[in-house]
Order: C-alpha cells, then sequence, then structure tokens
C-alpha cells in the first residue's frame, strides 16, 4: 500500500515531503505502516523507510511523464497498448500474458486510467482461461514489472490493480523461432517442425524483435469465446483470424511472420479454419469468409454472465467443436463457489462475540447509586463506633 501511494505521487509530480506530511502527520489510512513504525522504532526509522520506498517509485516512474489530466492519461495507455502490442510474446505462457494485458488494458480504456478493479475469476472467464493460469499469469507479470497489486481482494470487492511498464532491461525480450531462418527440411508440415527441433538442440536460432501483426481488438475479443478455449480452435486460432482482419489476403508464409508462430503450427491451424469455414483459399492467399467479422466478438458490456444457448456464428462454430458451454459452466461454478463463501462468511460473523457498547447511565441508576452510597457510608460509621 505504502509503494502504491508513493508511485502516485510520484506520477502525480509531487515530491517525498509531501508524501511525508500525508502518511505520518496525517491519520490517512495508508499510513498506518508508517505511524507503527515510528512508534515501534522510532521517527528515523520510519523515515528511512519512507526514502527507499520513494527511491524505487521516483525509478519506476522515471521515464514517463506524470499524468495530472485526463488527456495525459489517454495517451499513456495509448502508449501502453504499444508497448504491449510490439512485445514478443513467446509460446502459451506469452500469449496468456498477452490476453491478461490486453483484458485488464480494455477495462482501462472504458474507465481512462491505469487503476482498475478486477477479480481473478472474472478476468479468466474474460479470456477463456482457468483460475490457476490466471493467478500464475499474473504472478509473472508483477514480477516483470507490467502489473501492480494496489490492495488485495476481499469477500466485499476485488482487487485493486494498476497498470505498469518495465522499466530498465526488466524483462528480457526474445523470441524462441525465427521465420527467417529455415532448417532442415524446407517443405513446409510437420517434417519441418521435427527437423527445426532437431536443429536447435545444437544451433538455436538467433531471436528475432518483430512485433506481431494483428488486430489486437479483435484478438482481446475473441479470447473469451467459448469457440477458442484449449479444447477448441485455440489462441493461436485466433491470432491467424485476428492477422487476417489486420490484413486479409496473406499466405501461410506470411500470416507465420505476422502470428510470429511456426509455420507447421499455422498450417495446422489453417487447415481447421478452412474446415469450418471461417477462412477461404483462394490460389496461395488466405482471406476471411463472408460475414466472419459480422458476429459479435465480444459479449455485451454489462452482462456478466455467458451465454446458454447459441446466440451467434461463434457460438455455432464452439457447438460444433463440443466446448459451447464451457464459459457458462465455468460461471455457475464461481457463482456457487461465492454463495458457499458468503455462507461461510455469514457463519463466521454470527458465532463472533459481539462488540456490545456500554449502556448509558440513566436517572435512575444514578439514584440507585447515590441511595447505596448513603446505605454503605451509613454502616460504615456505626461498624466503626
Amino acid at each position: 500500500m505504502t509503494s502504491a501511494i508513493a508511485f502516485s505521487f510520484a506520477r502525480a509530480g509531487a515530491d517525498r515531503l509531501a508524501l511525508q506530511d500525508v502518511l505520518l502527520a496525517s491519520p490517512a489510512p495508508g499510513g498506518a505502516l508508517l505511524r507503527d513504525l515510528a512508534r515501534a522504532k522510532g521517527h528515523d526509522h520510519a523515515v528511512r523507510y519512507l526514502d527507499r520506498v520513494w527511491r524505487r517509485a521516483v525509478r519506476k516512474t522515471g521515464e514517463s511523464e506524470p499524468i495530472r489530466e485526463r488527456r495525459d492519461a489517454v495517451v499513456a495507455l495509448a502508449e501502453l497498448r504499444t508497448a504491449i502490442e510490439v512485445f514478443p510474446w513467446a509460446g502459451q505462457a506469452g500469449q496468456t500474458d498477452r490476453a491478461n494485458l490486453l483484458f485488464r488494458l480494455g477495462m482501462c480504456e472504458r474507465s481512462g486510467g491505469m487503476d482498475h478493479d478486477v477479480s481473478q475469476r472474472q478476468l479468466a472467464l474474460g479470456i477463456g482461461a482457468s483460475e490457476s493460469t490466471v493467478k500464475r499469469s499474473d504472478k509473472r507479470l508483477q514480477a516483470a514489472g507490467w502489473l501492480w497489486r494496489v490492495q488485495r481482494g476481499s469477500s466485499e470487492g476485488s482487487s485493486k490493480w494498476r497498470l505498469g511498464r518495465p522499466v530498465g532491461g526488466a524483462v528480457e525480450v526474445s523470441s524462441p523461432v525465427d521465420h527467417h531462418r529455415q532448417g532442415g527440411h524446407e517443405a513446409p508440415g510437420y517434417l519441418d517442425g521435427v527437423n527445426r527441433r532437431q536443429a536447435s538442440a545444437t544451433e538455436p536460432a538467433a531471436p528475432s524483435q518483430d512485433p506481431a501483426e494483428l488486430d489486437f481488438r479483435l484478438l482481446s475479443d475473441l479470447m473469451g469465446r467459448d469457440a477458442f478455449r484449449a479444447r477448441g480452435l485455440g489462441r493461436t486460432c485466433a491470432e491467424v483470424l485476428s492477422a487476417l482482419a489486420h490484413r486479409d489476403g496473406q499466405s501461410a508464409l506470411e500470416l507465420a511472420a505476422s502470428t510470429r508462430r511456426h509455420r507447421a503450427t499455422v498450417h495446422a491451424r489453417l487447415a481447421r479454419l478452412l474446415a469450418h469455414d471461417l477462412v477461404v483459399k483462394v490460389g496461395e492467399l488466405y482471406h476471411l469468409a463472408d460475414g466472419v467479422l459480422d458476429a459479435p466478438a465480444a459479449r455485451p458490456q454489462g452482462n456478466r454472465m455467458p451465454a446458454w444457448r447459441p446466440a451467434d456464428r461463434w457460438d455455432d462454430v464452439a457447438a460444433e467443436l463440443g466446448v459451447f458451454g464451457a464459459s457458462y459452466r465455468q460461471w455457475c461454478l464461481y457463482a456457487f463457489d461465492r454463495i458457499a463463501a458468503e455462507d461461510v462468511y455469514r457463519r463466521v460473523r454470527e458465532h463472533a462475540r459481539p462488540a456490545r457498547p456500554a449502556a448509558p447511565i440513566t436517572e435512575a441508576d444514578h439514584e440507585f447509586l447515590n441511595a447505596w452510597s448513603d446505605q454503605f457510608e451509613h454502616t460504615t460509621t456505626a461498624m466503626a463506633a
């Protein structure tokens, strides 16, 4: 909490003395830790602790301009979206981390700031993943500097988060696949992938820093649909569709370069998309099928419950693959968990000892106390005599 407050002060252009006055000299709830340190170990110890927190916050915000109005926040969000889109996310974990950030970024763009409230269960439904997968993704993003948790969630509300950017090379940016280097069998197909893996054991491919060319807003919307879950079309199919939405009419090799995926993987995903009439092949080029983007990719805002019966083309594809209803079942499971948790919290509150306030003393109580005092003094005097 202290780090988050220091970060906000640094982004707003305030100085350390202003932060010290707010946290130490005022009864603000955010300064409870510093005031406890000052009482236990002295004022100087609390000030030294605050200095370390302040230096870390200034270092984190040193390469960005302070946000003083909404226009600055919009510019910062646009810069962050560019940074997320050009970052070379590698592997399945990278796909999950990118989907995680894109979902959070969409919430921040609607609210107009880096701060947002979201639970891990809500995030899991939004990107079509399990809760454990989202927890691992949040830990990776926090360690890399993309994400800060301002306040831990409770039974009364979701966690409070803030988006950030890695500063000073905090993240090792490298892509494990070089799409311009072809080793082993030159023809496209699964044999190329086998030989590439055998060749990479002795001579690894050089890393490539070229960004993916995708329609990232469409990709973020597709991630929450049942059709693109792990047992359905998969995330790479969503990337292929997003690449074609960004630039229609690409060959398989061009799609491999656009999605930053191996061409054997792209060939397999294109065959799956062709089987469901989502793309069409004209010569060596692939195009989006007519009406694919006419169906709404994202659920309507404010509708927290996923559809329980097919509503558009994406739901029909999910029903053909046998994965439709996964989001609805997951939502029901989370709802039952919340009901069970609320029941536990209720029983704990009922068994807890209530904090009973002291009863006020009435006039009758004063009369009784005065009479009892007079009788006590009279008895004591008689016994002494």
